[in-house]
């Protein structure tokens, strides 16, 4: 999956230095007239296939400085795919080029080698990553913290560059006897690592030996992050604990408060609560690098007195950790709903985003591995049926409130599992989430509180009552085509991209005005798929725009993928940054290219587009719903409303959904239901199996309700009953013909068709 990480803001040099960089680098570059039109290329470039690396990487910088884009590009591709072309190989030829770096970011933002250029720096930062983890540099590191001052200062900005990957290290070291002559320099360097070394350190204060742990505790006061206010807390009101330990945490804790000019609450469970939220909700301050494809799960091995990293998909170190300080909670206070309910939300988004199908509980169902959980750990509706309706309420109105479809999903199928109708509706303000689902943004979540509601057959009236028959017809529409808006202000590009996304089953609108755009797919569209967007657009700006998608109810989760021209990087960052339902991608991008955003959207927020196969489910269920309303007649809701709805699903392609719609239409007492039937069993372009269904349902819906056909209708009912050549046709129309009982005896008349003499 190709990443956004353009941005080398985390390489490890000081700001005057990277201005001086930049300044050069700018310089020579400016030397190239029109640097971002012009294409003083040598046409199309043969790169020697036995170039090293080396030269690969020389010559690129080469040409892109000269301004020949399309010899500089024929470089790039080349070292990009080289087999050699290691992330720590292409971070060492950087650094023996001091402009490389400013150069490259020049590139990306100006020049038509962007692409390629900024995929370049994506290896460069990589290879700082593998190189700042490299578990013999930290090492050595250490081992150079006991040399003169330079020594020191050196070994200490390189174990920062490190950050948390130094702490297992560290914390070895001040447990090693044998290495006493540096821990002065080690307890002095840990609060220099700064905020990557606070996950592990907390962790880390599980260590036996109370003098480490003083030290860790120091760290983190130090260090000055909130995080760890809860964890030290804890150790202030464990009574097991050494009164020096409790002194120390309560020291760490107002030094903390005194960095960051606020005071915490005494309770541990509150504070573990509070950051369990704070996870929940990817709050920048403690969320992972969204840039980075893993993140770090810190353990504490009790046995060896060590720490261990546990690499999780990013996409997921938000939920895993909210369900780490929710567990924490429960461990001090066993009955606190709001931990289980968060506990449960959390579980349920992290399965989705491993890929997941969140409203099954098969065991045997395969996602993205989560190294956090035990091999045998039950699936999330496990723990959501388990907790009973109560529970699956409070993490529905989490989901309702966040507009979450995953967890929604979770929820309201834990609902159906488990709850009676006494259980799912009331006036008790806990059972509302459920109603409130029916004006759900995401469709499928409308249609699924729906059948909650429907199949539950409440006799008493409820706020919302009357939005569950509307909600259901909705159901039998959907046909789980794609529909995309796209705006772009170049209608030349704006009608590539159109044609580039519009396939079979993929309905795509455009406009060069945003504006115009979303009321087309306010009129033309049910429900918006994606939206694709350029940021050359004007009257909104970009920022502008997408402020006002994320306000407006309906576009607030849509996933947006932002059509980069030109020299719009910033533009783009700028508007996509924070926002997990954005991507970015060229605005020259190709259909694979363009649907790959999309699905990396869909992908790393676990959301699960409506395909035809789930709208077909979903409107074979809203049938059966409704005809167990219908059925029952003393339920609060009235299926008459989807007539309109039920007769529009008798022309659905799928022979399966026309039978059920009939089957409900068979309980109407109106005309229109009646002879809509009957329209599907007497033409003979039909199926001879969909004809005998229908003449059951109208025989059904006569026995129940007479005779309220046509005449041309029952005249042709007659005919077929008693001459059509098909005896399986003319024996079905015989059966609805006995049912609307005509007053004259065509009884006899049959009989007569046959005599012989």
């Amino acid at each position: 999956m190709e990443r956004q990480m353009h941005s080398v803001g985390r390489l490890p040099v000081s700001s005057r230095a990277a201005a001086i960089r930049l300044a050069g680098a700018a310089l020579a570059l400016a030397q190239v007239p029109s640097m971002a039109l012009a294409q003083r290329g040598i046409g199309g470039t043969d790169v020697p296939q036995d170039s090293s690396v080396e030269t690969l990487f020389t010559e690129f910088l080469h040409y892109a400085k000269l301004g020949r884009f399309t010899a500089a590009d024929a470089f790039a591709r080349a070292l990009l795919d080289h087999p050699d072309a290691t992330p720590v190989k292409v971070l060492e030829l950087s650094d023996k080029d001091r402009l490389s770096i400013d150069t490259l970011q020049i590139l990306v933002k100006n020049s038509t080698v962007g692409d390629n250029a900024a995929r370049v720096l994506e290896l460069i930062e990589k290879g700082q990553f593998e190189k700042r983890k490299d578990p013999v540099r930290i090492q050595a590191n250490i081992e150079r913290l006991g040399g003169d001052p330079q020594q020191e200062y050196d070994a200490t900005r390189h174990l920062r560059d490190s950050g948390e990957y130094a702490i297992p290290a560290m914390v070895s070291t001040l447990l090693d006897d044998s290495r006493k002559r540096l821990w002065p320099r080690v307890s002095t360097a840990l609060p220099k690592i700064g905020k990557g070394a606070v996950n592990p350190l907390v962790i880390a204060l599980r260590v036996r030996d109370e003098s480490v742990r003083l030290n860790l505790i120091f760290a983190l006061g130090e260090i000055g992050y909130p995080q760890a206010v809860p964890y030290l807390r804890r150790l202030m009101g464990d009574s097991a604990m050494p009164d020096r330990t409790r002194s120390a945490a309560a020291a760490a804790i107002g030094r903390i408060e005194s960095i960051c000019g606020r005071t915490f609450g005494v309770s541990a469970a509150e504070e573990f609560q509070a950051l369990a939220e704070r996870y929940y909700d990817e709050d920048p301050t403690v969320r992972a690098d969204p840039r980075l494809e893993t993140a770090n799960v810190w353990y504490w091995n009790d046995d060896q007195q060590t720490l261990r990293a546990v690499p999780v998909p990013t996409r997921i170190f938000g939920t895993v950790m909210a369900m780490r300080c929710t567990s924490e909670v429960l461990q001090l206070a066993p009955d606190r709903s709001e931990a289980i309910a968060l506990w449960l939300a959390a579980n349920i988004r992290r399965e989705g985003r491993l890929g997941l199908n969140v409203e099954s509980g098969a065991p045997a169902e395969q996602g993205v591995t989560d190294d956090t959980r035990p091999a045998n750990f039950p699936r999330a509706l496990h723990f959501s049926q388990a907790a009973g309706p109560r529970y699956a309420h409070l993490v529905l109105d989490r989901a309702v409130e966040d507009q979450d479809t995953t967890v929604a999903l979770g929820a309201i199928r834990a609902l159906r599992l488990t709850a009676g109708p006494a259980s799912l509706v009331g006036t008790e303000e806990y059972k509302q989430p459920l109603v409130k689902a029916l004006q759900f943004s995401d469709v499928v979540v409308r249609i699924r509180a729906a059948l909650a509601l429907g199949n539950a057959l409440p006799t008493s009236q409820f706020v919302g009552s009357p939005m569950v028959v509307p909600v259901l017809s909705e159901a039998l529409s959907q046909t789980g085509r794609r529909r995309i808006v796209v705006v772009d202000a170049d209608a030349a590009n704006l009608n590539r991209v159109m044609d580039a996304l519009r396939d079979g089953e993929t309905d795509v609108i455009g406009e060069t005005n945003f504006f115009q755009a979303l009321t087309r797919a306010r009129k033309e569209f049910e429900n918006v798929s994606a939206i694709y967007v350029s940021t050359d657009i004007a009257d909104p700006s970009l920022a502008e725009a997408m402020v006002r998608l994320r306000a407006e109810f309906t576009f607030a989760k849509t996933p947006v993928v932002v059509l980069r021209k030109g020299q719009h990087q910033d533009i783009s960052e700028e508007a996509t940054r924070d926002d997990p339902f954005a991507r970015v991608v060229t605005a020259a991008a190709d259909a694979t290219a363009l649907l790959a955003r999309l699905d990396e959207i869909n992908a790393d927020t676990g959301q699960t587009p409506l395909d035809p196969d789930l709208a077909l489910s979903m409107a074979l269920e809203a049938a059966r719903t409704l005809r167990t309303i219908a059925a029952n007649g003393r339920t609060v809701f009235d299926f008459g409303g989807a007539e309109p709805a039920l007769i529009g699903g008798l022309r659905s392609p799928n022979e399966e959904l026309q039978t059920a719609c009939a089957s409900v239409l068979a309980l109407a007492p109106t005309e229109t239901a009646q002879r809509s039937i009957a329209h599907v069993a007497l033409d003979a372009n039909n199926t001879e199996s969909l004809r005998v269904s229908a003449f059951g349902s109208l025989a059904e819906c006569a026995r129940n309700h007479g005779n309220l056909l046509e005449e041309s209708q029952v005249s042709a009912l007659v005919r077929m009953a008693q001459s059509d050549p098909n005896l399986t046709i003319r024996t079905a129309a015989s059966q609805a013909l006995g049912a609307i009982n005509l007053a004259d005896n065509k009884a006899s008349e049959i009989i007569r068709g046959y005599y012989g003499g």
